[in-house]
Protein backbone atom coordinates (compact mmCIF):
# COMPACT_ATOMS: atom_id res chain seq x y z
CA UNK A 1 0.00 0.00 0.00
CA UNK A 2 1.36 3.09 -1.08
CA UNK A 3 2.14 6.18 1.57
CA UNK A 4 0.05 9.25 1.40
CA UNK A 5 2.04 11.60 0.80
CA UNK A 6 0.87 15.42 3.22
CA UNK A 7 -0.76 17.96 1.23
CA UNK A 8 2.01 21.43 0.91
CA UNK A 9 -0.39 22.81 3.03
CA UNK A 10 1.37 20.68 5.62
CA UNK A 11 3.81 22.44 7.95
CA UNK A 12 7.43 23.28 5.87
CA UNK A 13 9.29 20.15 8.31
CA UNK A 14 12.54 20.87 6.26
CA UNK A 15 12.47 24.76 7.63
CA UNK A 16 11.74 24.07 11.05
CA UNK A 17 13.99 21.39 11.47
CA UNK A 18 16.26 24.67 10.11
CA UNK A 19 15.20 27.01 12.66
CA UNK A 20 15.72 24.38 15.30
CA UNK A 21 19.02 23.72 14.10
CA UNK A 22 19.62 27.55 14.23
CA UNK A 23 18.13 28.19 17.55
CA UNK A 24 20.01 25.20 19.23
CA UNK A 25 23.49 26.56 17.79
CA UNK A 26 22.75 29.92 18.57
CA UNK A 27 22.34 28.23 22.13
CA UNK A 28 25.26 26.28 22.02
CA UNK A 29 27.61 29.67 21.16
CA UNK A 30 26.02 31.47 23.97
CA UNK A 31 27.18 28.40 26.70
CA UNK A 32 30.61 28.04 24.99
CA UNK A 33 30.87 32.16 25.08
CA UNK A 34 29.09 32.45 28.55
CA UNK A 35 31.62 29.18 29.79
CA UNK A 36 34.58 31.32 28.42
CA UNK A 37 35.22 29.18 25.96
CA UNK A 38 36.66 31.18 22.77
CA UNK A 39 35.50 28.32 20.03
CA UNK A 40 33.11 28.29 17.46
CA UNK A 41 30.02 25.93 17.03
CA UNK A 42 32.06 24.86 14.55
CA UNK A 43 34.94 24.31 16.26
CA UNK A 44 33.02 22.60 18.85
CA UNK A 45 32.20 20.02 16.28
CA UNK A 46 35.31 19.35 15.70
CA UNK A 47 36.51 19.22 19.38
CA UNK A 48 33.86 16.39 19.76
CA UNK A 49 34.39 14.75 16.80
CA UNK A 50 38.47 14.59 18.02
CA UNK A 51 37.50 13.86 21.29
CA UNK A 52 36.32 10.43 20.18
CA UNK A 53 38.40 9.90 17.53
CA UNK A 54 41.78 11.64 17.71
CA UNK A 55 43.94 11.18 14.08
CA UNK A 56 41.09 11.22 11.97
CA UNK A 57 41.37 12.97 8.14
CA UNK A 58 39.64 16.20 7.72
CA UNK A 59 37.00 14.40 5.62
CA UNK A 60 35.89 11.70 8.19
CA UNK A 61 35.48 15.10 10.45
CA UNK A 62 33.31 16.74 7.60
CA UNK A 63 31.30 13.24 7.29
CA UNK A 64 30.82 12.97 11.38
CA UNK A 65 30.12 16.45 11.89
CA UNK A 66 27.64 17.22 8.51
CA UNK A 67 29.50 20.10 6.98
CA UNK A 68 31.18 20.26 3.92
CA UNK A 69 34.82 19.64 3.13
CA UNK A 70 35.80 23.73 3.01
CA UNK A 71 34.15 24.62 6.10
CA UNK A 72 36.17 21.99 8.23
CA UNK A 73 39.29 22.83 6.79
CA UNK A 74 38.87 26.69 8.01
CA UNK A 75 37.79 25.57 11.44
CA UNK A 76 40.85 22.86 11.17
CA UNK A 77 42.76 26.04 10.48
CA UNK A 78 41.16 28.49 13.13
CA UNK A 79 42.12 25.68 15.76
CA UNK A 80 45.52 25.60 14.85
CA UNK A 81 46.02 29.24 14.87
CA UNK A 82 43.91 29.31 18.80
CA UNK A 83 46.67 26.10 19.39
CA UNK A 84 43.88 23.51 19.95
CA UNK A 85 44.96 21.39 17.25
CA UNK A 86 47.77 20.36 14.98
CA UNK A 87 47.80 18.80 11.67
CA UNK A 88 50.04 16.32 9.85
CA UNK A 89 49.84 15.47 6.19
CA UNK A 90 49.28 12.02 4.86
CA UNK A 91 49.25 13.19 1.43
CA UNK A 92 49.22 16.52 -0.53
CA UNK A 93 45.70 16.11 -0.28
CA UNK A 94 44.86 15.05 3.00
CA UNK A 95 45.65 15.96 6.67
CA UNK A 96 45.39 14.17 10.18
CA UNK A 97 43.98 15.89 12.93
CA UNK A 98 45.31 16.22 16.10
CA UNK A 99 44.45 17.94 19.98
CA UNK A 100 47.21 19.37 22.03
CA UNK A 101 47.81 19.67 24.96
CA UNK A 102 45.46 22.95 25.36
CA UNK A 103 42.32 21.32 23.56
CA UNK A 104 42.43 18.03 26.18
CA UNK A 105 42.82 20.63 29.25
CA UNK A 106 39.37 22.33 28.21
CA UNK A 107 37.81 18.87 27.45
CA UNK A 108 35.80 19.11 30.69
CA UNK A 109 34.88 22.54 30.26
CA UNK A 110 33.61 21.31 26.54
CA UNK A 111 31.76 18.63 27.37
CA UNK A 112 30.37 20.54 30.37
CA UNK A 113 28.69 22.97 28.42
CA UNK A 114 27.84 19.93 26.23
CA UNK A 115 25.98 18.14 28.60
CA UNK A 116 24.24 21.17 30.02
CA UNK A 117 22.67 21.98 26.53
CA UNK A 118 21.93 18.23 25.97
CA UNK A 119 20.02 18.24 29.55
CA UNK A 120 17.97 21.74 28.58
CA UNK A 121 17.12 20.24 25.51
CA UNK A 122 15.63 17.08 27.42
CA UNK A 123 14.03 19.03 29.85
CA UNK A 124 11.74 20.16 27.49
CA UNK A 125 10.46 16.81 25.63
CA UNK A 126 8.86 13.95 27.75
CA UNK A 127 11.04 10.40 27.30
CA UNK A 128 8.19 9.03 24.65
CA UNK A 129 8.39 12.06 23.12
CA UNK A 130 12.65 12.09 23.04
CA UNK A 131 12.95 8.38 21.95
CA UNK A 132 9.84 9.44 18.90
CA UNK A 133 11.82 12.18 18.30
CA UNK A 134 15.09 10.66 17.91
CA UNK A 135 13.74 8.09 16.07
CA UNK A 136 12.34 10.20 13.13
CA UNK A 137 15.77 12.00 12.67
CA UNK A 138 17.23 9.07 11.95
CA UNK A 139 14.45 8.04 9.89
CA UNK A 140 15.20 11.16 7.93
CA UNK A 141 18.91 10.88 8.00
CA UNK A 142 18.92 7.93 6.27
CA UNK A 143 16.58 7.87 4.08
Amino acid sequence: MKKEVPHIESPAVGCMLGKAYQILLSQLAKALSGAGLDITTTEYLVLRALYSEEGIQQCEIATLTGKDKASICRCVSGLEKKGLVRTEAVSHKCLRVFLTEKAREIEPRVMKVAKVRHNALLSQLSTTEFEIFTKVLEKIITT
